[in-house]
């Protein structure tokens, strides 16, 4: 019975799951390093662990929630998972039911993340100097990335709006990435057309 079962590894998938994990991680480590005012290393390392352990859940909830799905959307599905057509290939109208599913997945993702930053928060609360602000004070000249720091007038940082504008950036950039790669997929179509 093993010799009929094939393997098939969606390996495009595991590449641009890379490829976000990459780009949240960085937007998201630049937020936190400025509205938390934690170190660069610190940032690198919430952003990192946060975006992992929200990957690992999202999977692992899309896992069990697929198997419950009726037969046809279980195809649409992996229809979309491994041959880059979306719901019968309809990528020229927008539709509300793909909208709906990437606005729940996009505050999933944002309580994911809130729990686990407070689970992280306890995790080190031995270690009170690693929620630390920040002592980067550079000598460069002032440009686009070493502007002075303004005044922050409220002394205490807010976590969920941090993590809410981190998501939202890098929410914003995923889509970003994957609106130009449906572009370039519908631009080779027609060019095979042609």
């Amino acid at each position: 019975m093993v010799d009929n079962l094939t393997i098939v590894l969606p390996l495009q998938l595991i590449l641009f799951q890379i490829l976000f994990l990459l780009v949240a991680i960085a937007l998201e480590a630049r937020v936190l390093h400025l509205r938390l005012n934690l170190t660069r290393k610190t940032s690198v390392q919430y952003a990192t662990s946060l975006n992992l352990w929200s990957v690992v859940l999202g999977w692992l909830t899309f896992l069990v929630l697929e198997t419950l799905l009726p037969q046809f959307l279980r195809v649409q599905i992996v229809n979309f998972i491994f041959f880059d057509h979306p719901l019968g290939s309809q990528l020229n109208t927008p539709n509300p039911q793909l909208i709906s599913i990437g606005i729940m997945i996009f505050f999933f993702s944002f309580i994911i993340k809130i729990i686990g930053f407070e689970l992280i928060k306890q995790w080190i609360h031995d270690q009170p100097e690693q929620f630390e602000m920040s002592s980067d004070i550079s000598n460069k000249r002032p440009g686009l990335f070493n502007q002075p720091k303004r005044k922050i007038t409220n002394p205490k940082p807010n976590p969920a709006f941090a993590l809410l504008l981190a998501n939202a950036y890098s929410y914003s950039a995923i889509l970003l990435l994957l609106v130009l790669r449906f572009m370039d997929l519908n631009i080779l179509e027609l060019n095979t057309l042609f």
